[in-house]
């Protein structure tokens, strides 16, 4: 075997060191290499969520109670009903002079009888109120439906503006279409003028 020449062994030489220093790099702890990014820390995990709590049901009033309360309220005021539903009340408040005659201004007879109701409803503020109005049939169905809606809508800005919640409260009228008496008797369409109010705890 001839001997290797003095150039030959340097380069063999250099390819060896070269070979060595690439191993060590590939061998290096990932965590001390300088382009490695740090291992952030302090980091805690979120907690997880927990579900969110409904709302407790509204609690149903007494009932009984509270229709008695109603009576003693209204006692003595002609044209007042109240009547204990299979769920909730229902107020029937007279109206026949309640209102300016064709229009939906509210009268001082049913001012009276509005604001004696709101104490009552505000000591009871789970009841959901649903406001219904009345006419007579004089007058053509259309301007009846249009006026018993306007009429149950100026009862409701009335209990708003002395405290009861809008939340609490729905309109709606029925023109002359559920009368409660003969509408071919004044006495009759007078009755049939009025303002119903049915009181629960389910806005139904």
């Amino acid at each position: 075997m001839y001997p290797m020449s003095f150039p030959a062994a340097r380069v063999l030489a250099l390819v060896a060191a070269l070979a060595l220093a690439g191993c060590a790099d590939f061998n290096f702890p990932l965590s001390a290499r300088a382009d490695s990014p740090a291992a952030p820390e302090n980091i805690e995990s979120a907690p997880p969520s927990s579900p969110q709590t409904p709302p407790p049901a509204p609690v149903a009033p007494d009932w009984t109670a509270l229709q008695q309360e109603l009576a003693d309220e209204f006692r003595g005021i002609a044209g007042f009903r109240l009547t204990h539903l299979p769920r909730g009340l229902r107020l029937i408040l007279p109206a026949a002079d309640g209102f300016a005659s064709a229009r939906a201004d509210i009268e001082p007879k049913l001012a009276h009888l509005l604001e004696r109701i709101v104490p009552v409803l505000k000591r009871h503020p789970g009841l959901i109120l649903h406001i219904v109005g009345h006419t007579d049939s004089q007058g053509s169905e259309m301007y009846n439906l249009g006026l018993s809606i306007k009429r149950a809508e100026a009862v409701l800005e009335s209990l708003r503006s002395q405290g009861i919640d809008l939340t609490r409260m729905s309109a709606d009228g029925k023109g002359e279409a559920e009368p409660i008496a003969d509408n071919a008797q004044e006495s009759g369409r007078a009755s049939n003028r009025r303002v119903e109010i049915f009181l629960d705890t389910h806005g139904g």
